[in-house]
């Protein structure tokens, strides 16, 4: 067996629905071989093999995996959060083991929705981005037309959860992020 032991690190609430939580584990092992064979074998899944992440999306949930770390979003309970663990570990290890007859796929085959990054905007429809709503802006972002700089409230300070969690999102897809406006704990290299 390939991954044997994933440990969840730490548990928070979940910034898009406070009525759940959002969870970090770790893997015992670097795993990012096997994330080009999820991104085949998974639907919904959006690959960065430049930045080792791939992020799912699964009953609801976001969650991305790197190299050494899981972090899922919209999860109900610590059960909840286990029963991930176990599919992903399940995944893993069934992708490292069949890894000679699934063709792997270094593609971002899927774009995030304009509601995954709706979810994580200030929600004031201020129009300093010059889009009429943030739900406007976030169809834009979502299609790389506006840049996520572009929205002064989420860098106002008064939104710092929100900003660091879209900024990951983004980061983990793929998306155009200034390196500068990363959090260190999502710029720390995992080897």
């Amino acid at each position: 067996m390939f991954l044997e032991v994933i440990k969840i690190g730490h548990i928070l609430p979940c910034l898009a629905d406070p009525e759940k939580i959002r969870f970090i584990a770790y893997f015992e092992k670097n795993v990012a071989e096997v994330f080009p064979y999820l991104n085949k074998i998974l639907d919904g899944a959006i690959y960065n093999h430049e930045g080792k992440t791939l992020t799912i999306k699964r009953e609801g949930r976001l969650i991305t995996l790197h190299p050494i770390k899981i972090a899922a979003g919209k999860v109900i309970d610590e059960d909840d959060a286990h029963q991930i663990i176990s599919w992903i570990k399940e995944r893993i290890n069934y992708c490292y083991e069949n890894r000679n007859s699934i063709e792997p796929s270094f593609e971002r085959r899927q774009k995030l929705s304009a509601l995954d990054i709706y979810k994580l905007l200030p929600g004031t429809n201020c129009g300093r981005c010059e889009e009429l709503t943030c739900i406007a802006f976030a169809l834009k972002l979502s299609e790389e037309e506006i840049g996520v700089l572009k929205c002064a409230d989420l860098f106002s300070g008064k939104f710092t959860e929100k900003k660091n969690e879209l900024l990951r999102l983004l980061e983990a897809s793929g998306y155009d992020v200034p390196k500068a406006f990363i959090p260190d704990e999502i710029t720390k290299k995992e080897v």
